[in-house]
């Protein structure tokens, strides 16, 4: 006997299975077989085009996202098969190789963790969209009323917007607009709507990455050191190059050139892959690794110096298991879980079972941050070593390659559009960005102590006076290129049907039409699946689900009301100086982001207890990383968010739903990825 699914409970259990798959697949890359498993494009029957068939990925949202919209992209498309299934394949291996460490060592979310988490909602966001599709209702008027100060209005001008991209022809319409004007707001109200929307989803996101994240100050001196050593004015100077094909070599022998001596043996062929030092690219991935590196070296140094400090013996019992094999650092995790010990304590035992019994509350927080310290250390040195100072330099040879298929694309905008502004117009966005994202001061107050971070709509008036530069390029590009113009939008319209939403009768439109949502073209299929189930667990999954579809729609309204709030604050804020603004922001999609944080595991803080969660460390920062940063340059992210993150509802527990139906959804999955996978190369 089947219990039909509603609408509202399809959509449910198509985002807690897309949730938990995704960033399930990003996590399995810590494992360097987790590549040599992905299949198509990374797997040796990529050089079959006449293969009807590949192997099952063991990542099909990922190659699913991969092989829908990135593959077949102008350029990526001329790829060689060789570039994925040796070079990119490679890389990949020696990163995962490279056992960088995990949350749950360090004691704290650090920023890969944040980073791939962010990473991981925005993928799933859109593969859940590439699943289910857009329903083919009747297209809305662009041209009716959209009031830009209601939230209502401009997520309704979002929503008919998609609706005309996919099953419309407003993406020929923009790219024509563009030919015509250094706008795309002019196109008609619902654009312009649309595009308001955009922009305060986009300020959200950068708000929590670069202050509502402990490690936000972090990120921010990362990305201000990058920016310095980038050479704008000399790539100016080399884009004034009038011939296309000299100007190419010259930014490449800029940016990829070596001049060590194991480089000119190579050539002359008196050596073989000898170490041949860095080019400029490898040299600022190196310089800021290393800046990075230097603090955290510090931070491991005042602890060796401090007052009560561990004995030499316990410290080098640490440094010694920070050089034992990946093997050895997974059993020290699991037994840390399994036992409730912290890592530091299972380190020292597994050294000398009596070796910690002596160890003061005190001495284990200085092993923990210790700990912590030197796999910062390791991890940087490991990045370094991957991406600059192997042999054979994967990095510069991937480059090269992509420098190679864009070629024709470069040498014809370099021909018709002046590049040296746009460049000019890169740097002064990320200059005016690293200045928007630093505390202010409120006016006449030049005493004041307490920094006062940025607010959302710092961020979205950020973006409105910026967005200009971008409009200006793509004028330019499609004023002056009109072949390159036909080839993107020829992608850009080949993407965007794949969202279109084909079922085999009309119960997707009639659910979007009736104000429900359901799982689109995956309805029948996750229907076939609740019903497979034995009976006694229909029941409580179903309630799990209900639970879901609840939470998921408290999260709608409340995404509804920040949005509002922004609107209204940039009203306030637009024509004058102003301190203080919302520290949140509109996005289902940002809250289940902090999902992630906060299910993390990370070690215990006391020598004997249960594991802690992120939501216990999310306002830590590593030691080292707060000794980089000035603590005038900082604020307190918990202290900002508590009241915000108490009057969010909380997420329920789907476990149940994820035991019963994760192998089943990851192989419907990879059907679905591994069927008409557009081969190029």
């Amino acid at each position: 006997m089947s219990s039909a699914l509603s609408p509202p409970q399809l959509g449910a259990l198509l985002d807690i299975l897309v949730h938990h798959e995704t960033y399930s697949e990003v996590q399995s890359f810590k494992d360097p077989d987790a590549i040599e498993k992905y299949g198509y494009p990374f797997d040796d029957s990529n050089r079959k085009k006449d293969d009807s068939k590949s192997p099952i990925s063991s990542s099909p949202l990922l190659q699913l996202l991969l092989t829908r919209l990135i593959l077949p992209a102008p350029g990526i498309r001329d790829l060689p098969s060789e570039f994925w299934s040796s070079k990119f394949r490679a890389l990949m291996r020696r990163l995962g190789e490279a056992d960088l460490s995990e949350s749950y060592d360090k004691g704290t979310l650090g920023s890969r963790k944040r980073l791939a988490s962010a990473a991981s909602v925005i993928h799933e966001c859109i593969t859940r969209g590439l699943l289910s599709g857009v329903p083919d209702d009747s297209l809305p008027d662009l041209h009716g009323k959209y009031d830009t100060h209601k939230a209502e209005d401009l997520i309704r001008a979002w929503d008919d917007v998609v609706q005309h991209l996919v099953h419309g022809n407003l993406v020929d319409e923009l790219f024509g607009e563009f030919t015509k004007t250094a706008s795309i707001e002019s196109h008609s109200p619902a654009v312009e709507a649309a595009v308001d929307s955009a922009i305060i989803y986009i300020a959200t996101f950068l708000h929590h990455l670069f202050v509502l994240s402990a490690e936000g100050p972090y990120l921010l001196k990362l990305l201000s050191n990058v920016h310095s050593l980038v050479p704008y004015s000399v790539v100016g100077q080399t884009l004034r190059v009038g011939n296309a094909g000299t100007m190419i070599n010259a930014m490449v022998r800029l940016f990829l050139a070596k001049v060590s001596v194991g480089a000119v043996t190579n050539w002359l062929g008196f050596t073989q892959n000898a170490a041949d030092g860095m080019n400029l690219f490898q040299r600022i991935i190196s310089l800021v690794l290393e800046w990075d590196t230097s603090d955290f070296r510090k931070a491991a140094e005042s602890i060796r110096r401090s007052k009560g400090v561990p004995s030499a013996s316990l410290l080098a019992a640490i440094d010694e298991h920070l050089q034992a094999p990946r093997e050895q650092h997974e059993a020290a995790r699991e037994s840390s879980k399994e036992e409730g010990k912290s890592i530091v304590v299972v380190i020292l035992e597994a050294k000398d079972k009596d070796i910690a019994s002596s160890l003061t509350e005190t001495q284990h927080t200085q092993c923990l941050e210790y700990y912590s310290a030197q796999l910062a250390i390791r991890d940087r040195e490991k990045l370094a070593e991957a991406l600059c100072r192997q042999n054979p330099d994967l990095t510069t040879s991937i480059v090269r390659d992509g420098v190679s298929v864009f070629e024709p694309m470069i040498r014809a905008v370099h021909k018709n559009v002046d590049l040296r502004k746009h460049i000019s117009s890169v740097e002064s966005f990320l200059t005016d960005l690293i200045a928007t994202s630093k505390p202010k001061k409120q006016d006449g107050d030049e005493a004041q102590d307490t920094p006062i971070p940025p607010s959302v709509e710092d961020y979205v008036t950020l973006l409105r006076r910026n967005r200009q530069l971008a409009y200006d390029y793509l004028h330019d590009f499609a004023e002056g290129c009109p072949e390159l113009r036909k080839t993107w939008l020829g992608w850009a319209k080949d993407s965007l049907k794949v969202f279109r939403q084909v079922s085999e009768d009309d119960t997707a439109s009639t659910n979007s039409k009736n104000g429900s949502f359901g799982a689109g073209k995956l309805d029948k299929q996750l229907q076939g699946l609740f019903d497979g189930l034995p009976d006694e667990k229909r029941g409580s999954i179903q309630v799990t689900i209900d639970a879901h579809a609840e939470y998921l729609s408290a999260l709608e309204s409340m995404s509804i009301t920040q949005m509002q709030r922004v609107v209204d604050g940039v009203d306030e804020l637009e024509g004058k100086k102003h301190v203080g603004g919302n520290i949140s922001g509109p996005g289902v999609y940002i809250t289940r982001w902090h999902c992630l944080l906060d299910e993390t595991i990370v070690t215990p803080s006391k020598p004997r207890s249960g594991p802690r969660t992120g939501k216990d460390v999310k306002g830590l920062k590593a030691l080292g990383k707060t000794e980089a940063i000035a603590t005038s340059e900082t604020w307190d992210p918990d202290a900002i968010t508590e009241q915000e993150e108490q009057a969010q509802p909380a997420a329920p527990d789907v476990s149940l739903v994820i035991d019963a139906f994760e192998s089943q959804f990851r192989n419907l999955v990879a059907e679905i990825s591994s069927k008409d996978i557009p081969r190029g190369g």
